[in-house]
């Protein structure tokens, strides 16, 4: 998770000696990649759509899983039944952490279990109706870097010039995107990552190849984020992007590839490959630093965000948003979010799910709490609230007005594609429909119309007269 939009910072590239050995790796070439048999991608990108098998438009609102499977043992989803409240929060994608540490702990030294782990939360998910993004992810390198406050990259990937630390990730470690920001060793381990002067960029790519060559099989899996919110100069952002995405595609060449901004926010650099998706985060500086939201209108930083992804013809996918629990106004903070989401039809995942949340761990990572969820599985009032959302459309959108009573949506209908779904609330009907028959089936409203043009529902709760 970013913390901060923008920071500027003077850092040093130094390389003290250190007794620490090169990583070796002379046990890779007997490893050999466990390849399963492909299948179609559920989802692909159409100018600033994703459309999914019969040319639907579909609209992603999901939450990132999860917050403390970040730090050992890493494997934290211990049951199907973590993601049964999700179809009825009106939740249909995951955004699902994948730990580079935890499958490689040491140079080729793949922990299938781990990987069988994770494979086993994406039928979870598919069983539940989520679309799963594969989400490589890390913050401040490693837990062996940023003062022992990052997570995501192995050890050994720290070159062996620069001093390692003890893993802490507890409460000193609170604000740990500024510390990201100011550490006076972080340039030197990303410079030496891009570089690749001890081989942890090859094993970066030997390793997001070795889990698309699996995740393949999965016909919920929507896609790859390329790095979370990695760091380094547009040159060296864009190489990683190309290559990454060269190695995902030569394994599984139909899914979706997801760019990340810088770690600091700028605007990602634009790649070769098709079927992409921009896909930036957005922290309020007020609400991470003073935890109390300025009012400031969301608006202006996520429309700069939207406009890169239309520059790109591509679809958003804002893959983080959030509030620390406790923030003042959280809650309509994260209602402008949504509300600018739901007006320009962009697609978000919030931060986060966390099941194994506690009132002492909280998320379990540097004293974080954002956890849309408590250790009951009951969501947690200002962080998260269900919101009705068209989330497959046969046609084009028009307009989403969602309203305390309700909502009105509009749409180019296509009869050839079959029936547009809505995420609806408990008890919410239908109150108007021009040009389609809409009938309800638990959360889904399913509307069809025989004739192409504009229709429209309004829907609104048992209460609204």
């Amino acid at each position: 998770m970013r913390a901060l939009l923008s920071v500027s910072a003077v850092l040093c590239f130094a390389c003290a000696p250190s007794s620490r050995p090169r990583p070796s790796f002379e046990a890779c070439e007997m490893v050999p990649a466990e390849v399963a048999r492909p299948v179609a991608a559920p989802l692909h990108v159409d100018g600033e759509f994703f459309k999914d098998a019969a040319g639907r438009v579909v609209l992603l609102r999901g939450v990132n899983l999860s917050g403390d499977s970040k730090l050992p043992p890493f494997a934290t989803i211990q049951s199907a039944e973590a993601l049964d409240p999700l179809p009825g929060w009106g939740l249909n994608t995951l955004r699902l952490l994948f730990t580079w540490e935890a499958f490689e702990p040491t140079p080729c030294g793949y922990d299938e279990a781990y990987l069988a782990y994770y494979e086993r939360v994406v039928r979870w998910a598919e069983a539940r109706g989520q679309y799963v993004i594969v989400d490589f992810h890390q913050d401040g390198f490693s837990r062996f870097a940023l003062d022992g406050c990052g997570e995501g990259f192995p050890e050994w990937a720290v070159h062996s010039s620069i001093p390692v630390h003890a893993p802490d990730n507890g409460p000193r470690c609170d604000g740990w995107g500024v510390k990201l920001t100011f550490d006076s060793n972080n340039l030197d381990v990303w410079r030496s990552f891009h570089r690749d002067l001890e081989g942890a960029r090859t094993r970066y790519l030997a390793m997001v190849a070795r889990v698309a060559a699996r995740l393949s099989s999965h016909p919920n899996v929507i896609g790859y984020e390329v790095m979370n919110e990695p760091w380094g100069t547009d040159d060296e952002l864009h190489d990683l992007y190309e290559d990454v995405g060269t190695a995902i595609r030569a394994q599984d060449p139909d899914r979706i590839l997801f760019i990340p901004a810088h770690a600091l926010g700028q605007n990602p650099p634009k790649v070769s490959h098709t079927n992409l998706v921009h896909a930036p985060h957005f922290y309020d500086t007020s609400v991470y630093l003073s935890k109390a939201w300025s009012g400031d209108s969301v608006a202006p930083p996520l429309d700069r965000q939207r406009d890169v992804s239309r520059s790109w013809n591509s679809p958003m996918l804002l893959g983080e948003f959030g509030a620390h629990e406790g923030a003042r106004d959280e809650a309509a903070y994260l209602e402008a979010i949504y509300t600018w989401l739901d007006e320009r039809f962009v697609s978000g995942t919030q931060w986060n799910y966390t099941p194994g949340w506690t009132p002492t761990a909280k998320d379990n990572f540097d004293a974080e709490d954002y956890s849309i969820a408590d250790d009951t599985r009951t969501l947690r009032p200002g962080l998260f609230t269900p919101r009705p959302s068209p989330q497959k459309t046969a046609g084009l959108p028009i307009a989403f007005q969602r309203t305390k009573e309700g909502f009105t949506y509009r749409w180019k209908n296509d009869p050839s594609l079959g029936a547009t779904e809505l995420f609806v609330l408990e008890g919410q009907t239908p109150t108007e429909q021009l040009g389609v028959s809409c009938l309800t089936f638990g959360h889904t409203l399913s509307c069809v119309g025989n004739e192409a043009g504009e229709v429209s529902v309004t829907v609104k709760s048992p209460a609204t007269p």
